[in-house]
């Protein structure tokens, strides 16, 4: 990051973003150096779940979620909030608004020993078809200001539901990754999976865990190589799950069994509040 993206990112106010801000959007510094966003009564902050190799527990990336509060205390889930928005423009505002955020309180950013870990960023179905051409575009400008090298490290993750068309999923995934982003989606089975592979290339799939047996982890995990995509098992949360996905050649993990979110810097919001799905 040079002086001047430096300081713009240190911004309190940051008029500098490209942002096609709405009437109740904004982001603003919080007194202890983290970053706020508002949508009208709600105020959103981030926080994140390590990404691991499964083999050794080493931290690869992270996910960031979305948290809602009001007035200091529980507010909205994050998927409750986008689902009040009735209005697409206003939709791919708040998940803009969102990832900006994520990006902004990355915790590692600028943490030499963190510079190859990727940042998985979760974008809302609706915005797939909201937005008719060139997906990633806008949010490629606004990490182009924050700092030139971060879209190389970000992954653009879309929901399960994405998988129900698939040619409209790998339209969306090609436009992120001509835009410099890695891409993953998220499937139910390992059905959806061989027929998402049939005519979508991400660099990720992901998969809850819990939708699999324990004994289809291995043949996932296989399948998903096979086709250069990186398995990630999500929602792993019970030892005999964690014990499995060790012996799984290639295989990455995120969930409770292998650490708690953290908050991004010092910032202390509700410990009530809901993760995004």
């Amino acid at each position: 990051m040079n002086r001047g993206d430096k300081e713009r990112a240190d911004s309190d106010d940051f008029e500098w973003l490209p942002l096609d801000w709405r009437p109740g959007f904004s982001l603003r510094r919080a007194p202890d150096g983290g970053v706020l966003g508002r949508f009208y009564g709600a105020e959103l902050s981030s926080i994140y779940q390590p990404v691991v190799d499964a083999a050794d527990a080493r931290r690869v990336g992270r996910e960031a979620f979305v948290r809602s509060h009001a007035n200091g205390d529980l507010s909205l889930s994050p998927w409750s909030l986008f689902s009040m928005v009735a209005d697409d423009a206003v939709l791919v505002g708040l998940d803009r608004l969102c990832r900006t955020l994520h990006v902004l309180n990355d915790p590692l950013a600028g943490v030499a020993e963190a510079a190859d870990e990727l940042l998985f960023l979760n974008v809302h179905g609706r915005l797939l078809a909201a937005v008719s051409e060139d997906h990633g575009h806008a949010f490629r400008r606004i990490l182009d200001l924050v700092d030139r090298r971060l879209a190389a490290r970000v992954v653009i993750e879309t929901p399960e539901a994405a998988c129900a068309d698939p040619r409209l999923l790998g339209f969306v995934l090609a436009n992120y990754r001509l835009n410099g982003f890695k891409v993953a989606a998220n499937v139910r089975s390992l059905a959806e999976l061989t027929r998402l592979l049939a005519e979508v290339r991400p660099n990720f799939v992901k998969v809850d865990a819990r939708h699999l047996r324990l004994a289809d982890y291995a043949a996932f995990a296989e399948l998903a190589l096979s086709h250069s995509a990186r398995p990630v098992f999500i929602r792993v949360e019970r030892s005999e799950q964690r014990a499995v996905l060790a012996t799984v050649a290639g295989a990455w993990a995120q969930g409770f069994a292998y650490g708690e979110v953290d908050l991004p810097r010092s910032v202390q919001l509700p410990r009530r509040s809901v993760l995004a799905a």
